[in-house]
């Protein structure tokens, strides 16, 4: 319990250290790519410190030159870590409902790495932030959904078809993503992170939005779906491993982030 009430704090410190590094660096970087970057060196620390190992396999399937909308399951707050160190070539904007960017200090970071306010009670301003999202993927900024809207822990909770129409909408493909173990390191109701323990992140090939219509949407969720319940049972049944058939060998700063 000593050693847990340490990691948290430990955690608080080195939160509000990289919110101040996000908001300066977003002082000289109007697209906020310097700012993201603090904000995965601050993931990458803090999945080191609790002894988080990261295994990724799929990375091949990616052209860090593009702009992707990546859909994962979501099981943890973790996951968010986990993504931005697993995908640490692409600039990553999350769409994060309203409530987040009123927690102080930390809602001041998520604005300053223009992260996607959306507001469920505002149909307004969630379309006029979604359109502003759409334009900036033509700059390179890759957007990620968690289509269940929340954390489901150990279960997968119903899909909503926001993320899908995004896709549909700026032609970008879809690359699912299964993610295991988070869930074990943090439970949707704890506080503190157990310490050590492997985390796992299969990337999917992308599926083609091309050719496409709105109408397609529920086909393209139920497409999506049934790739990451398949790959996030296949996570849960095996641990990837270094080597392992489908595993990617990453240099810099990921494969550091990820032995």
């Amino acid at each position: 319990m000593i050693l847990g009430a340490v990691r948290l704090i430990v955690f608080a410190v080195d939160t509000l250290l990289a919110i101040l590094g996000v908001l300066l660096a977003s002082l000289c970087d109007r697209d906020a790519r310097l700012a993201f970057r603090v904000a995965q060196w601050w993931a990458w620390t803090n999945l080191k410190l609790v002894g988080a190992r990261v295994h990724i396999e799929g990375f091949d399937h990616l052209d860090p030159r593009r702009s992707y909308v990546f859909v994962s399951n979501h099981r943890s707050n973790l996951d968010v870590l986990a993504l931005m160190v697993a995908l640490w070539d692409f600039q990553l904007r999350w769409v994060a409902k309203e409530e987040l960017f009123r927690i102080p200090l930390f809602g001041w970071g998520l604005r300053a790495m223009k992260q996607i306010l959306v507001n469920r009670a505002d149909h307004a301003q969630a379309m006029a932030s979604l359109a502003e999202a759409r334009q900036r993927m033509h700059d390179g900024i890759s957007v990620v959904f968690f289509p269940e809207g929340t954390r489901g822990g150990g279960r997968m909770l119903p899909f909503k078809k926001g993320g899908f129409v995004f896709a549909l909408e700026t032609g970008a493909s879809i690359v699912p993503i299964g993610i295991s173990g988070t869930e074990r390191l943090l439970p949707r109701a704890a506080w503190t992170v157990q310490q050590g323990g492997e985390i796992r992140v299969a990337i999917c090939p992308p599926i083609s939005t091309a050719g496409r219509s709105l109408d397609d949407r529920d086909a393209l969720l139920a497409e999506v779906r049934t790739v990451i319940t398949a790959c996030v049972e296949r996570l849960d049944g095996r641990a990837v491993t270094a080597g392992a058939p489908g595993a990617v060998s990453t240099a810099g700063v990921r494969s550091a982030a990820t032995s």
